[in-house]
């Protein structure tokens, strides 16, 4: 996944605009919502955006996530599997592109053959797929490797529906592009074609802040309607002064990877009696939100874990014992005359975590263990070069609606996400059991059984499922985002 999701979308700022010498002209200025953020589009190409345009209401996936996490599709009426590698799509044919054209079976076919051939990202979860239009109706879909979940293959980030006009693309979302300053600022007006209430949407201006300090004054000022990304206290503050907070299910997961290669945590006894200290509890209570993590998942996916966290110090210091460790005369834990420390990593572009880490730090200190914390600039790098013993992380582990591409990326051999190397024979059965099961309940429990085995063997420890903040005006005041910071702009916005 791009870089940029490990970069928070911090908030949304509401524009004045100078007033024009009619009543129409002041009204649409009035309803004018622009967005303050920590990035936009550097371009509109769906290769090198997809996942920011998306974000930013301009591009769809054929499937989408509700809000309760559910697939849904403007584009298609009826999924149908034909053999192990083909599909049927029937097509509602009711989306048109921004430039009011129809988006029917050729025009999927083309732009998603496009992808296929261009971006390598689009092969991964059944190799590489062809699409093809039957007639207008109906698009043929016949992939490399077998997958059950073609519903959510059609929801991945990277699978955004286009159309290419000129050197220019268009897209189906609530919003198109009206004015691009990378680096800088998206203008964005209503796509016309969306739905019957277009004419009623705002427009929608982007603008780039390297500073949320200064946004959180914006707001305070008056010239902010909405604020994402708060911090506990940032939250606590603006509602302490009269503002409407509200909190939202992420979508994201914070967790911790643990290395098992090198230092303590690559002993499970250590790693066991580690996630007995750790006090989710406690991580809500200074969040100001979110639930004790249950497993890798956010808690209204069918998928979810069902693991149960505690919060035991007395056996965890039990297993510190069956590890070998003993205090010293100092009161700290030794083994073979070297001083128990964890050094634990992070990251500052996802506020929570470096609060997350120096409570961890706390517990740690409390128990009778050494540790050192870091907040470095590149965390994939450190992941990498197993530069920790503890790393704090943070990332939606099911933007496409489904388990088995995040599980396989972070406990399968060789997954992107799989920085330590672990490797289980059980996890790797079940992978594969997975990967010819349809969704349904029996889908699910091997999710669960995955979790479980996880919460055991500790290549990640399980943390917080978070909710964040968000600060709205009266204006936007019935705006309710989801799905973390990926439809930040969804098709309620402006209206």
């Amino acid at each position: 996944m791009k870089k940029k999701l490990t970069v928070l979308l911090t908030g949304i700022l509401a524009a004045s605009v100078l007033c024009a010498g009619s009543f129409a002209a002041d009204e649409a200025a009035d309803s004018t919502i622009t967005i303050g953020c920590g990035y936009v589009a550097d371009n509109t190409s769906p290769v090198d955006s997809a996942w920011d345009l998306t974000s930013h209401g301009i591009s769809e996936g054929i499937y989408m996530q509700d809000a309760d996490g559910n697939l849904v599709s403007r584009f298609v009426s009826d999924l149908e599997r034909k053999d192990d590698l083909t599909w049927e799509a029937t097509l509602t044919n009711a989306v048109k592109f921004s430039d009011g054209s129809d988006c029917d079976a050729q025009a999927l076919a083309d732009c998603m053959n496009y992808l296929q051939e261009n971006n390598s990202m689009t092969n991964g979860t059944a190799g590489v797929v062809t699409f093809t239009a039957e007639d207008e109706d109906t698009l043929k879909i016949v992939t490399e490797r077998a997958t059950p979940v073609m519903k959510s293959l059609l929801a991945e980030w990277c699978n955004v529906v286009f159309k290419q006009d000129g050197d220019n693309f268009l897209y189906t979302g609530p919003y198109m592009v009206e004015k691009l300053d990378s680096g800088v600022s998206l203008d964005m007006v209503p796509n016309p074609y969306y739905d019957d209430r277009a004419g009623d949407r705002s427009n929608v201006t982007l603008k780039v802040f390297r500073d949320t300090a200064s946004m959180q004054l914006a707001f305070e000022g008056g010239e902010i309607d909405l604020m994402f990304g708060l911090t506990p206290e940032t939250a606590e503050i603006l509602a302490g002064e009269g503002f409407n907070i509200k909190d939202y299910d992420a979508g994201y997961q914070y967790f911790a990877f643990t290395n098992l290669n090198d230092g303590p945590m690559a002993d499970q006894k250590v790693r066991q009696a580690v996630n007995m200290i750790l006090n989710r509890e406690e991580m809500t209570t200074v969040l100001k939100g979110g639930r004790i993590a249950n497993g890798i998942f956010a808690q209204y996916y069918s998928f979810a874990g069902d693991v149960e966290e505690t919060f035991d110090p007395d056996a965890a210091a039990a297993l510190l014992e069956e590890a070998g460790y003993a205090k010293n005369d100092s009161g700290i834990y030794e083994k073979d005359g070297e001083e128990l420390s964890i050094h634990m990593i992070t990251y500052s572009s996802r506020a929570d975590l470096p609060i997350l880490m120096q409570l961890a730090a706390s517990e740690f200190a409390a128990m009778g263990i050494e540790s050192s914390t870091d907040v470095v600039d590149d965390i994939g790098a450190a992941l990498e070069a197993g530069e920790y013993d503890l790393a704090f992380y943070a990332q939606h582990t099911a933007p496409s609606g489904e388990p088995s591409a995040f599980l396989n990326m972070a406990f399968g051999e060789g997954g992107s996400r799989n920085y330590a190397g672990y490797h289980s024979d059980a996890v790797d059965e079940l992978l594969a059991k997975m990967g010819e099961t349809e969704p349904g309940e029996e889908r699910d429990q091997i999710s669960k059984d995955i979790q479980a085995i996880v919460a055991e063997e500790l290549p990640i420890i399980y943390l917080v499922d978070p909710q964040w903040h968000v600060a709205l005006s009266e204006k936007v005041a019935d705006y309710v985002p989801y799905c973390g910071d990926y439809y930040v702009v969804n098709a309620e916005l402006g209206l």
